[in-house]
């Protein structure tokens, strides 16, 4: 009991608001019915209660119709299918169903015309009729013979035809009907002669016609009709229709006489001589069997005159006709036999065909609409693998059309996703060795700027890259002495670098354990910088492939004498400031790494107090603006000359900044690299 209350709890806070309200009337509505059945009474506002559920009905069906038809167009399917009942059937259907309201028109007037053209010809026939009675009477009266009994006589001849035709004949001196009538009627007042047509008597239709006919000093006049019973209506088409009149607008003229209450009007359908057993003339006949599932009945009208009897009114009347189209067609194409099967066997092949056709297109339709509902499958169950990172996943190729193109595009995207996935990973391996080589290279450069009495120092590398090829050093050899170096090794990145590392090593190695060089050195040199640049010169030839070369600039510093001693092996000449003006230092060979017995010098300068010595890279000259322009030694000396007094780190970033605005590139193309000395 506890897990019912607790599954209805959850179904109930599962529900909308609007649900809500719905099973709130819902519950209303089934306990006002309770309490009108057990109590025979009703809750108060139950007529509210019961709009209130009928409209609250209302939205949530179309709430839950548009649902269900989102959930179904959901998928293409689907879709497609109701695309092809909207191009396909609908219009098939609409046609068809036109053609089947055109065809049941046109039997129902192709019936309705033959039964008003068999209805003009019988109404022909009364009028020969009338006037072969009127050309009897005119006879009979010529040779002074008894009129009545004539008239009668004629009238018997006809009978065998015209079983209930009728007529009231008008002399020059007397009106008599034939056969007699126990109360005499005569022509309508309304009549004219030369008048043929349908007349109306109490709900009951005659064919009706008025003429007249004279000789001599006699004449005649004749109104004979013929009811237009059941029995006559039926001969008209027999087997084809069955036929009735229907009025549109009631007839007033059936009236009763006001003074003996007999009527005025002739009950058409009660003949005269005992001709009581007609049947009324509104019932139908009844129609053959239907011949196959479309020999439906047909029923149509055609609108007619009628004059009333009495007023001589004309209202308007439909003749009402039912029939089948086999009836109607066996009338319109009296084929024999053998033309006949000829014809239904040729219809049967088209239709045959037709047919054939039509299942070869639907087994087409279903083979395309399922190629391009499973190749949209493929496509999307592909995009839910991606979705969870299984970009190995390759759509299967079934065809060769559009949507097999997309597949096989989305499987190149794939394996090309897949591809920059492992290069991406690949890279952030590399970039991760980078930094660590970037780190490992940053412990190559010196920590912190060695201390002399007389001389300011101070470095600054930029690379392009994570690593730099360009080097700069500085190396305490003993107390007195400083090495100073600085190198552009050729190209960028992790070559350079290694190879920068390399001549890194080595030359502190030389420096710092070139023992018994000073003993061999003139003026207690400690190390000869000329020899060393050579040293260095033949590793890394015999060390390197042949495109692998570096300039280099080494120079010694004694702090208690000032003195600068150098070896610049390629390198861009060093300047120095001094009083204002620039110099540059002497080359003194070619740089490392061409030649293996290079031959290097050394020269020598004195700094003075106040001198700024700046040793670069090409990085820091050879940037180019937007129109190749490079900015050049000459705005590098000219630059270093109005700020030659400036801090050395300040006019590093003085130096580095005026490049980046030249450039005016988001990246260095090259490393940029400054050795700075002042002497203080």
């Amino acid at each position: 009991m506890r897990n019912k209350s607790q599954l209805i709890l959850s179904f109930l806070r599962r529900r909308t608001r609007l649900e809500a309200a719905f099973l709130c009337t819902l519950l209303l509505v089934l306990l006002n019915q309770a309490i009108f059945q057990l109590f025979s009474t009703t809750l108060p506002f139950s007529g509210l209660i019961e709009f209130l559920f009928v409209l609250l009905a209302i939205i949530l069906g179309a709430i839950y119709l548009r649902r269900f038809i989102r959930s179904a167009l959901w998928r293409l399917r689907n879709r497609l299918i109701i695309t092809y009942v909207f191009i396909g059937v609908v219009p098939i259907a609409l046609l068809l169903i036109l053609l089947g309201i055109a065809l049941y028109i046109l039997m129902g007037q192709v019936a309705v015309y033959l039964v008003t053209s068999e209805l003009k010809q019988r109404n022909e026939l009364v009028a020969d009729c009338a006037y072969g009675l009127a050309w009897d009477v005119v006879d009979h009266l010529g040779h002074g013979q008894m009129v009545e009994s004539g008239a009668n006589d004629f009238l018997s001849t006809l009978r065998a035809r015209h079983p209930h035709l009728r007529a009231v004949i008008r002399t020059m001196d007397r009106t008599f009907a034939v056969p007699p009538e126990r109360k005499l009627y005569g022509i309508p007042v309304w009549s004219q002669v030369g008048f043929t047509g349908l007349v109306s008597s109490d709900h009951d239709y005659a064919l009706a016609a008025h003429v007249r006919r004279s000789r001599s000093d006699v004449s005649a006049e004749v109104f004979a009709f013929e009811p237009a019973d059941a029995a006559l209506l039926s001969r008209l088409l027999p087997g084809l229709a069955s036929i009735g009149f229907l009025e549109i607008e009631k007839s007033t003229g059936n009236r009763l006489s006001q003074q003996d209450g007999e009527r005025d009007e002739p009950v058409f359908l009660q003949a005269g001589n005992g001709n009581d057993g007609a049947s009324e003339a509104g019932s139908l006949a009844a129609l053959p069997a239907a011949r196959a599932w479309w020999d439906i009945v047909v029923r149509w009208g055609a609108p007619v005159s009628v004059r009333s009897w009495g007023e001589g009114r004309s209202f308007p009347a439909v003749v009402w006709v039912r029939s089948r189209p086999a009836l109607i067609i066996d009338r319109l194409f009296s084929l024999s036999g053998e033309w006949a099967s000829a014809l239904k066997l040729a219809l049967m092949s088209v239709g045959i065909l037709f047919l054939a056709v039509e299942i070869i297109s639907f087994i087409s339709g279903i083979g395309m609409t399922r190629s391009i509902t499973r190749s949209v499958a493929d496509l999307y169950d592909a995009t839910l693998k991606i979705k969870v990172g299984d970009f190995s996943h390759r759509i299967p190729i079934r065809t060769h059309d559009q949507l097999s193109e997309l597949a096989g595009s989305f499987n190149s995207m794939t394996e090309n996703i897949q591809g920059l996935i492992r290069e991406s990973k690949e890279k952030e391996r590399l970039e991760s060795e980078l930094e660590i080589a970037r780190e490992v290279q940053s412990q190559l450069f010196p920590a912190r700027v060695p201390h002399l009495s007389t001389l300011e120092l101070q470095g600054l590398c930029n690379p392009a890259r994570a690593v730099s090829g360009d080097y700069y050093d500085f190396v305490s050899i003993d107390s007195e002495w400083m090495a100073l170096a600085i190198g552009d090794i050729a190209g960028k990145g992790i070559s350079a670098a290694l190879l920068m590392a390399s001549i890194q090593s080595s030359l502190r190695a030389q420096l710092i354990h070139g023992n018994g060089w000073s003993a061999l050195l003139p003026g207690n040199l400690p190390v000869s910088t000329s020899k060393l640049v050579a040293l260095l010169n033949r590793q890394l030839f015999e060390n390197t492939s042949a495109e692998k070369f570096a300039s280099f600039c080494c120079a010694v510093y004694n702090d208690r004498t000032g003195n600068l001693i150098y070896t610049n092996a390629g390198h861009p000449p060093p300047i120095l400031v001094r009083g204002g003006r620039v110099t540059r230092l002497r080359i003194s060979g070619m740089v490392l790494g061409v030649l293996p017995d290079n031959h290097y010098e050394c020269d020598s300068i004195s700094l003075e107090p106040g001198d700024l010595l700046v040793a670069f890279t090409d990085g820091i000259t050879e940037p180019e603006n937007e129109y190749g322009e490079e900015f050049g030694e000459q705005r590098l000396s000219e630059l270093l000359i109005h700020n030659a007094r400036r801090p050395l780190d300040e006019l590093a970033t003085i130096i580095t900044q005026a490049v980046g605005e030249w450039s005016r590139s988001p990246e260095p193309h090259d490393d940029m690299t400054l050795l700075m000395a002042r002497r203080v």
